[in-house]
């Protein structure tokens, strides 16, 4: 697998990881939390995730280009 393919599979995780993040944002605005301060913790949790992998994607496509320009 190439940088570029891993930071592609990176994105597709935090895209998917996001829609989950949503569906707990949603819990809460339409009041449906029976917890909502454990609710937030878990979305802070997913959101440190989450701008983890987009942060990995993007070093991993830097070193892709620096593979390139080395090659």
């Amino acid at each position: 697998m190439n940088y570029n393919e891993w930071a592609e599979e990176y994105i597709k995780d935090a895209e998917n990881l996001k829609k989950v993040i949503d569906k707990y944002y949603k819990l809460i605005k339409d009041g449906k939390a029976t917890n909502e301060e454990n609710v937030n913790s878990i979305i802070a949790s997913y959101r440190y995730i989450y701008y983890d992998l987009i942060n990995t994607a993007k070093m991993l496509k830097e070193r892709a280009k620096e593979s390139v320009n080395a090659a």
